[in-house]
Protein backbone atom coordinates (compact mmCIF):
# COMPACT_ATOMS: atom_id res chain seq x y z
CA UNK A 1 0.00 0.00 0.00
CA UNK A 2 1.45 3.38 -1.03
CA UNK A 3 0.45 7.05 -0.01
CA UNK A 4 -1.64 7.55 -3.23
CA UNK A 5 -3.86 4.63 -2.05
CA UNK A 6 -5.07 7.52 0.47
CA UNK A 7 -4.09 10.72 -1.28
CA UNK A 8 -6.32 10.10 -4.10
CA UNK A 9 -9.63 9.76 -1.96
CA UNK A 10 -11.24 13.37 -0.87
CA UNK A 11 -11.61 14.18 2.32
CA UNK A 12 -15.03 13.35 3.65
CA UNK A 13 -17.47 15.89 2.88
CA UNK A 14 -18.89 16.50 6.48
CA UNK A 15 -18.17 15.25 9.58
CA UNK A 16 -20.72 11.98 10.27
CA UNK A 17 -19.10 10.29 6.99
CA UNK A 18 -16.00 9.13 5.94
CA UNK A 19 -15.01 8.91 1.94
CA UNK A 20 -13.65 5.37 1.66
CA UNK A 21 -12.93 2.83 -1.47
CA UNK A 22 -12.22 -1.31 -0.59
CA UNK A 23 -8.58 -1.64 0.07
CA UNK A 24 -8.67 -4.27 -2.07
CA UNK A 25 -11.48 -5.48 -4.08
CA UNK A 26 -9.52 -9.28 -4.15
CA UNK A 27 -9.67 -9.48 -0.46
CA UNK A 28 -12.35 -11.28 1.50
CA UNK A 29 -13.15 -9.06 3.92
CA UNK A 30 -14.68 -5.72 3.74
CA UNK A 31 -11.52 -3.31 4.49
CA UNK A 32 -11.89 -0.08 3.35
CA UNK A 33 -8.99 2.76 2.94
CA UNK A 34 -10.27 6.21 2.82
CA UNK A 35 -10.27 9.93 4.24
CA UNK A 36 -12.05 11.55 7.18
CA UNK A 37 -13.69 14.80 7.22
CA UNK A 38 -10.58 16.57 8.26
CA UNK A 39 -8.55 14.97 5.54
CA UNK A 40 -7.04 12.20 8.28
CA UNK A 41 -6.24 8.60 6.69
CA UNK A 42 -8.69 5.95 8.01
CA UNK A 43 -8.49 2.34 7.44
CA UNK A 44 -11.78 0.44 8.68
CA UNK A 45 -12.87 -3.17 8.68
CA UNK A 46 -17.08 -3.73 9.32
CA UNK A 47 -19.20 -6.79 10.68
CA UNK A 48 -23.23 -6.63 11.08
CA UNK A 49 -23.18 -9.25 13.24
CA UNK A 50 -21.60 -11.73 15.36
CA UNK A 51 -19.20 -9.10 17.18
CA UNK A 52 -20.64 -9.63 20.61
CA UNK A 53 -17.96 -9.83 23.44
CA UNK A 54 -15.20 -8.46 21.11
CA UNK A 55 -12.04 -7.24 23.16
CA UNK A 56 -11.33 -3.59 23.81
CA UNK A 57 -8.76 -2.94 21.21
CA UNK A 58 -5.18 -1.95 22.57
CA UNK A 59 -4.44 1.75 22.53
CA UNK A 60 -1.27 2.46 19.84
CA UNK A 61 1.13 5.89 19.89
CA UNK A 62 0.75 7.26 17.04
CA UNK A 63 -2.22 5.72 15.38
CA UNK A 64 -5.70 5.76 17.06
CA UNK A 65 -7.84 2.78 17.31
CA UNK A 66 -11.53 2.61 17.95
CA UNK A 67 -14.21 -0.05 17.88
CA UNK A 68 -17.52 1.77 17.27
CA UNK A 69 -20.38 -0.77 18.16
CA UNK A 70 -23.33 -1.32 15.96
CA UNK A 71 -27.01 -2.00 16.37
CA UNK A 72 -27.59 -6.01 15.55
CA UNK A 73 -24.52 -6.73 17.39
CA UNK A 74 -22.55 -5.36 14.25
CA UNK A 75 -19.21 -3.60 14.96
CA UNK A 76 -16.79 -0.93 13.22
CA UNK A 77 -13.08 -1.28 13.38
CA UNK A 78 -11.13 2.34 12.43
CA UNK A 79 -7.84 3.08 12.33
CA UNK A 80 -7.05 6.84 11.87
CA UNK A 81 -4.00 8.07 11.36
CA UNK A 82 -3.37 12.00 12.80
CA UNK A 83 -0.55 13.09 11.66
CA UNK A 84 1.61 11.93 8.74
CA UNK A 85 5.29 11.50 10.46
CA UNK A 86 3.72 7.87 11.22
CA UNK A 87 2.67 7.28 7.73
CA UNK A 88 5.19 4.21 7.68
CA UNK A 89 4.01 2.10 10.51
CA UNK A 90 0.34 2.92 9.89
CA UNK A 91 0.84 1.93 6.00
CA UNK A 92 2.74 -1.12 7.19
CA UNK A 93 0.41 -2.41 9.90
CA UNK A 94 -2.96 -1.98 7.41
CA UNK A 95 -0.84 -4.61 5.09
CA UNK A 96 -0.57 -6.40 7.78
CA UNK A 97 -3.69 -7.05 8.34
CA UNK A 98 -5.07 -7.21 5.15
CA UNK A 99 -2.52 -10.54 4.56
CA UNK A 100 -3.04 -11.87 8.27
CA UNK A 101 -6.84 -12.36 7.35
CA UNK A 102 -6.12 -12.80 3.39
CA UNK A 103 -7.01 -16.69 4.19
CA UNK A 104 -10.27 -16.60 5.78
CA UNK A 105 -13.68 -16.84 3.98
CA UNK A 106 -15.54 -14.58 2.01
CA UNK A 107 -17.37 -12.35 4.18
CA UNK A 108 -15.82 -13.74 7.49
CA UNK A 109 -15.41 -10.35 9.12
CA UNK A 110 -16.64 -10.96 12.13
CA UNK A 111 -13.71 -13.71 12.28
CA UNK A 112 -11.53 -11.35 10.87
CA UNK A 113 -12.24 -8.44 13.68
CA UNK A 114 -11.35 -10.69 16.18
CA UNK A 115 -8.31 -11.87 14.39
CA UNK A 116 -7.15 -8.03 13.55
CA UNK A 117 -7.75 -7.21 17.46
CA UNK A 118 -5.21 -9.73 18.57
CA UNK A 119 -2.72 -9.00 15.56
CA UNK A 120 -3.25 -4.84 16.97
CA UNK A 121 -2.60 -6.67 20.51
CA UNK A 122 0.85 -7.84 19.65
CA UNK A 123 1.92 -5.10 17.75
CA UNK A 124 1.02 -2.90 20.33
CA UNK A 125 3.10 -5.55 22.46
CA UNK A 126 5.90 -5.07 20.39
CA UNK A 127 6.16 -1.43 19.62
CA UNK A 128 6.12 -1.08 23.41
CA UNK A 129 8.76 -3.58 24.19
CA UNK A 130 10.38 -1.64 21.22
CA UNK A 131 9.99 1.43 23.34
CA UNK A 132 10.86 0.33 26.98
CA UNK A 133 12.86 -2.49 25.99
CA UNK A 134 10.49 -4.79 28.42
CA UNK A 135 11.01 -8.71 28.17
CA UNK A 136 8.59 -10.65 26.37
CA UNK A 137 5.83 -12.99 28.35
CA UNK A 138 7.59 -15.97 27.51
CA UNK A 139 10.89 -14.29 28.39
CA UNK A 140 9.30 -13.75 32.09
CA UNK A 141 8.53 -16.95 31.97
CA UNK A 142 11.92 -18.21 31.34
CA UNK A 143 13.80 -15.94 33.79
CA UNK A 144 11.05 -16.94 36.62
CA UNK A 145 11.66 -20.23 36.58
CA UNK A 146 15.44 -19.89 37.00
CA UNK A 147 15.56 -17.40 39.66
CA UNK A 148 12.90 -19.94 41.08
CA UNK A 149 15.55 -22.78 40.92
CA UNK A 150 18.23 -20.48 42.21
CA UNK A 151 16.32 -19.47 45.66
CA UNK A 152 14.45 -22.90 46.02
CA UNK A 153 17.22 -25.60 45.16
CA UNK A 154 20.51 -23.91 44.85
CA UNK A 155 20.64 -21.07 47.12
CA UNK A 156 19.64 -23.48 50.36
CA UNK A 157 22.83 -25.71 49.23
CA UNK A 158 25.43 -23.56 48.46
CA UNK A 159 26.87 -19.88 49.90
CA UNK A 160 25.61 -17.02 48.36
CA UNK A 161 28.58 -15.79 46.26
CA UNK A 162 28.81 -19.51 44.51
CA UNK A 163 25.19 -20.21 44.40
CA UNK A 164 25.14 -16.45 42.21
CA UNK A 165 28.44 -17.59 40.67
CA UNK A 166 26.77 -21.24 39.33
CA UNK A 167 23.73 -19.41 37.29
CA UNK A 168 25.13 -19.56 34.04
CA UNK A 169 22.10 -19.30 31.83
CA UNK A 170 22.13 -15.80 32.07
CA UNK A 171 25.12 -15.11 30.58
CA UNK A 172 23.70 -17.62 27.48
CA UNK A 173 26.11 -20.41 28.56
CA UNK A 174 24.32 -23.77 26.96
CA UNK A 175 23.15 -24.65 30.41
CA UNK A 176 21.68 -22.84 33.20
CA UNK A 177 23.20 -24.15 36.20
CA UNK A 178 26.86 -25.38 36.85
CA UNK A 179 27.71 -26.97 40.05
CA UNK A 180 31.21 -29.02 39.65
CA UNK A 181 30.67 -31.66 36.86
CA UNK A 182 27.01 -31.32 37.34
CA UNK A 183 24.95 -29.11 34.47
CA UNK A 184 20.74 -27.80 35.46
CA UNK A 185 19.17 -27.23 32.35
CA UNK A 186 15.66 -24.88 33.53
CA UNK A 187 12.51 -25.27 31.75
CA UNK A 188 9.63 -23.77 33.01
CA UNK A 189 6.17 -23.31 31.25
CA UNK A 190 2.39 -22.45 32.08
CA UNK A 191 0.61 -25.63 33.20
CA UNK A 192 -1.89 -24.86 30.46
CA UNK A 193 0.70 -25.07 27.79
CA UNK A 194 1.64 -27.95 25.99
CA UNK A 195 3.69 -30.63 27.46
CA UNK A 196 6.16 -30.40 25.15
CA UNK A 197 9.74 -28.98 25.93
CA UNK A 198 11.67 -26.61 22.96
CA UNK A 199 15.11 -27.06 22.98
CA UNK A 200 17.24 -24.69 21.20
CA UNK A 201 20.41 -26.15 19.71
CA UNK A 202 21.94 -29.41 19.68
CA UNK A 203 24.38 -27.98 22.42
CA UNK A 204 21.96 -27.96 25.13
CA UNK A 205 21.37 -31.43 26.14
CA UNK A 206 24.94 -32.77 24.90
CA UNK A 207 26.37 -33.72 27.83
CA UNK A 208 29.89 -33.42 26.51
CA UNK A 209 31.82 -35.21 29.32
CA UNK A 210 29.44 -33.50 32.20
CA UNK A 211 26.31 -34.96 33.87
CA UNK A 212 23.11 -33.26 33.40
CA UNK A 213 19.75 -32.67 34.68
CA UNK A 214 16.80 -31.38 32.87
CA UNK A 215 14.74 -29.53 35.23
CA UNK A 216 11.01 -29.06 33.83
CA UNK A 217 8.90 -26.37 36.09
CA UNK A 218 5.24 -25.36 35.50
CA UNK A 219 3.68 -22.38 37.05
CA UNK A 220 0.12 -21.00 36.82
CA UNK A 221 -1.47 -17.76 37.42
CA UNK A 222 -2.45 -17.12 41.32
CA UNK A 223 -4.15 -14.62 43.46
CA UNK A 224 -1.87 -12.97 46.16
CA UNK A 225 -0.75 -15.72 48.56
CA UNK A 226 2.32 -16.70 50.87
CA UNK A 227 3.47 -18.95 48.03
CA UNK A 228 2.23 -16.63 44.90
CA UNK A 229 5.37 -14.26 43.03
CA UNK A 230 5.66 -11.86 40.57
CA UNK A 231 8.65 -11.04 38.24
CA UNK A 232 9.74 -7.97 40.45
CA UNK A 233 8.69 -9.63 43.83
CA UNK A 234 10.82 -12.79 43.31
CA UNK A 235 13.85 -10.39 41.85
CA UNK A 236 13.30 -8.97 45.39
CA UNK A 237 13.47 -11.41 47.70
CA UNK A 238 16.62 -13.08 45.84
CA UNK A 239 18.36 -9.29 46.00
CA UNK A 240 17.77 -8.82 49.75
CA UNK A 241 19.40 -12.86 50.17
CA UNK A 242 22.54 -11.44 48.03
CA UNK A 243 22.66 -8.13 49.54
CA UNK A 244 22.86 -9.76 53.17
CA UNK A 245 25.74 -11.80 52.29
CA UNK A 246 27.77 -9.42 50.82
CA UNK A 247 28.92 -6.78 48.02
CA UNK A 248 30.28 -9.13 45.95
CA UNK A 249 27.38 -11.90 46.28
CA UNK A 250 25.11 -9.00 45.20
CA UNK A 251 27.27 -7.88 43.07
CA UNK A 252 27.29 -11.36 40.61
CA UNK A 253 23.64 -12.03 41.02
CA UNK A 254 23.12 -7.91 39.14
CA UNK A 255 25.50 -9.07 36.74
CA UNK A 256 23.22 -11.88 35.52
CA UNK A 257 20.03 -10.04 35.76
CA UNK A 258 21.92 -7.50 33.61
CA UNK A 259 22.44 -10.10 31.16
CA UNK A 260 19.50 -11.35 31.11
CA UNK A 261 17.78 -7.62 30.06
CA UNK A 262 15.76 -7.26 33.48
CA UNK A 263 15.41 -4.05 34.47
CA UNK A 264 12.62 -3.33 37.22
CA UNK A 265 9.35 -2.31 35.41
CA UNK A 266 5.97 -2.10 36.88
CA UNK A 267 4.56 -4.63 33.86
CA UNK A 268 6.55 -7.32 35.82
CA UNK A 269 4.32 -6.76 38.67
CA UNK A 270 1.69 -8.60 37.20
CA UNK A 271 0.56 -11.18 36.80
CA UNK A 272 1.21 -13.19 40.12
CA UNK A 273 2.56 -16.67 39.53
CA UNK A 274 2.82 -19.81 41.51
CA UNK A 275 4.76 -23.30 41.23
CA UNK A 276 2.82 -26.10 40.51
CA UNK A 277 5.27 -28.55 39.95
CA UNK A 278 9.15 -29.07 39.87
CA UNK A 279 10.75 -32.66 38.19
CA UNK A 280 14.24 -33.62 37.60
CA UNK A 281 15.34 -35.96 34.81
CA UNK A 282 18.56 -36.80 33.77
CA UNK A 283 20.16 -36.55 30.60
CA UNK A 284 21.83 -40.10 29.81
CA UNK A 285 22.01 -42.44 27.81
CA UNK A 286 18.26 -43.15 25.82
CA UNK A 287 17.28 -39.83 26.13
CA UNK A 288 15.44 -38.20 23.52
CA UNK A 289 17.41 -35.82 22.07
CA UNK A 290 19.69 -34.10 19.35
CA UNK A 291 23.48 -33.96 19.65
CA UNK A 292 26.24 -32.52 17.93
CA UNK A 293 27.44 -36.27 16.65
CA UNK A 294 23.98 -37.04 15.23
CA UNK A 295 24.02 -34.14 12.54
CA UNK A 296 25.47 -34.55 9.19
CA UNK A 297 27.74 -32.34 7.96
CA UNK A 298 27.44 -28.84 7.85
CA UNK A 299 24.20 -28.35 9.63
CA UNK A 300 23.61 -27.04 13.06
CA UNK A 301 21.86 -24.36 15.26
CA UNK A 302 19.39 -26.98 15.59
CA UNK A 303 16.03 -26.23 17.41
CA UNK A 304 13.53 -28.79 18.12
CA UNK A 305 10.66 -30.14 20.45
CA UNK A 306 11.01 -33.29 23.04
CA UNK A 307 7.19 -34.55 24.50
CA UNK A 308 7.54 -34.74 28.45
CA UNK A 309 5.77 -38.03 28.46
CA UNK A 310 8.97 -39.39 26.29
CA UNK A 311 11.48 -37.89 29.44
CA UNK A 312 9.58 -40.17 32.27
CA UNK A 313 11.55 -43.29 31.87
CA UNK A 314 14.41 -40.96 33.51
CA UNK A 315 12.51 -39.24 36.19
CA UNK A 316 15.09 -38.70 39.28
CA UNK A 317 13.93 -37.83 42.89
CA UNK A 318 15.01 -34.34 43.71
CA UNK A 319 16.33 -34.98 47.11
CA UNK A 320 18.11 -38.37 46.37
CA UNK A 321 19.91 -36.56 43.66
CA UNK A 322 20.47 -32.96 45.62
CA UNK A 323 22.27 -34.97 48.44
CA UNK A 324 24.62 -36.47 45.78
CA UNK A 325 25.67 -33.90 44.22
CA UNK A 326 26.00 -31.23 47.36
CA UNK A 327 27.60 -33.98 49.35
Amino acid sequence: MEADDWMDIAPAPAAAADNVRRADTAHPLDFFRGRDFAGRYIFSLTSDSGCRNLPEPPRLNGIEVALERRASDGARLVLTLPGREHFDIFRALCAHLLQATASLPRGANASGLRLVLRRLADWHEMLRRRRDDLLSVPERIGLSGELLFLREVILPRLSAHDAASSWRGCHRDEQDFAVGHWQFEIKTQLSTADQRLIIASEAQLDTAGSQLLLCHQTIAASPPAADAFTLNSLVASLGKVFEAAGPSAKDVFDAGLDAWGYARHEDYDQPTWVLTDRRLFEVREGFPRIVSALLPRGVQNVSYEVLLRDCEPFTVDLGQIMSRIFA
